[in-house]
């Protein structure tokens, strides 16, 4: 076994001669936005990739996310008051916003 692999010299031509590639010839916009509107006209639809939403409830506002670092015994002591009262955290956090704009 000679080389790698045992395939000694490796892959030749074969003698054949391929031509060099030819640069495209630039689309006139009018010729493309033709095209497209042809296109449309026979149901073809953009197929450009659509943001995926994640499951679960719709969203009515926009999303964001906070992480507060804290004491174990207040973080505890939030998600016991919030189980208790059957709500998520961020309408625990609500509601303290509330109370203290109230209060």
């Amino acid at each position: 076994m000679s080389g790698k692999y045992g395939f000694g010299g490796g892959i030749e031509g074969g003698g054949i001669d391929l031509p060099a590639p030819r640069p495209r010839a630039a689309v006139e916009a009018a010729t493309l936005m033709a095209a497209v509107a042809e296109g449309a006209r026979l149901g073809f639809v953009a197929r450009e990739v659509q943001a995926k939403r994640k499951p679960g409830p719709k969203r009515r506002e926009p999303q964001d996310k906070i992480s507060i670092p804290g004491p174990k015994r207040v973080i505890d002591a939030f998600r016991a008051r919030c189980a208790a009262a059957d709500l998520t955290l961020w309408q625990g956090l609500e509601r303290l916003l509330e109370a203290q704009d109230a209060g």
